[in-house]
């Protein structure tokens, strides 16, 4: 995971309205934020999945290397 950097950056995202309900209930289950809720899924998505895949980018930038 990154450093602990200033949240400064905002993306727009549209949703349902059961989309929308759902994560409130769920942040609102952890005591959080519904903001601080998505900023925090995404975060454990995308270094999870970034944190997976790093062995098979090394391997295709090793193999594409001159």
């Amino acid at each position: 995971m990154p450093n602990r950097e200033k949240y400064l950056e905002s993306i727009h995202v549209h949703t349902g309205e059961s989309l929308k309900r759902d994560l409130q209930d769920l942040a609102m289950l952890e005591g959080r934020a519904v903001g601080e809720y998505i900023r925090a899924t995404l975060e454990t998505h995308v270094y999870g999945a970034k944190t997976k895949l790093l062995p098979f980018l090394t391997q295709d930038q090793a193999r594409s290397a001159p």
